[in-house]
């Protein structure tokens, strides 16, 4: 029995050593369990602050494009305005290169007669020449109108259809010589020219050429531009 109580004394001792570990252990796991209830707080908090860092990125980044298509806008108008002015410069250019042609006309071709067809007394010569024309009902379109040329000059009964342009194009001499070819149908010995400080592209002047177009262009003058300079000064063939 004294054993017996000594070994109940001793199960008692190792029950309450348990006890004591268990208790121990449940603190442990209540510690634990208050960190780890701390670390998802924290965890939290962080999702939470990592939340509004990606909606203000989000914002931002709806800032960013907004400003983008802001300034692609303002650039695409900055180049409309910049092409307008290039267009409205260019524009000026050429009609104030026109009007000193114009004005030189008397000196570039060594006398003659002439003028814009802008000029009253132009129009009327004008008119005089195209009158068969217009009795006999001929359509005469914008394009093929000697009233829409840059210069007429005339020589006696010679007479010249003139396009203008600082670059020379291929326009202008489609249009000089349909304007010249009118003329020819209403009677009038007329020939196509075109004057400009340069050609616009390489194949202009054999287009020219083949339009049986005289020049003026640069330095550079066509056989028939210098024979038209070389003939008297003669009154207008009215």
């Amino acid at each position: 029995v004294q054993r017996h109580d000594a070994l109940i004394a001793e199960l008692i001792q190792t029950v309450q050593r348990h006890d004591a570990l268990i208790a121990e252990l449940i603190q442990t796991v209540q510690r634990q369990g208050e960190q780890i209830a701390e670390l998802t707080r924290t965890v939290q908090r962080h999702d939470e602050i990592l939340q509004r860092h990606d909606e203000r990125i989000a914002e931002l980044v709806q800032v960013v494009r907004e400003l983008a298509e802001a300034q692609r806008r303002t650039e695409a108008r900055l180049e409309r305005l910049e092409n307008r002015l290039e267009g409205e410069i260019g524009r000026q250019s050429g009609e104030r290169y026109e009007r000193e042609v114009v004005a030189d006309a008397f000196t570039l071709f060594y006398g003659g007669r002439g003028g814009s067809p802008k000029e009253p007394a132009i129009r009327d010569q004008l008119a005089h020449w195209l009158q068969t024309l217009v009795e006999q009902g001929v359509e005469i379109t914008p394009s093929v109108s000697p009233f829409r040329a840059d210069l007429i000059w005339w020589k006696g009964d010679r007479v010249m259809v003139v396009e203008i342009g600082i670059k020379v194009s291929r326009d202008d001499v489609k249009r000089a010589a349909a304007r010249a070819e009118l003329l020819r149908r209403a009677g009038v010995n007329a020939t196509p020219a075109v004057i400009g400080e340069e050609w616009g592209l390489p194949d202009v002047q054999a287009l020219a050429q083949q339009e049986g177009v005289e020049w003026f262009v640069g330095d550079g003058l066509s056989q028939g531009f210098l024979e038209f300079r070389k003939l008297p000064d003669g009154l207008s063939s009215r």
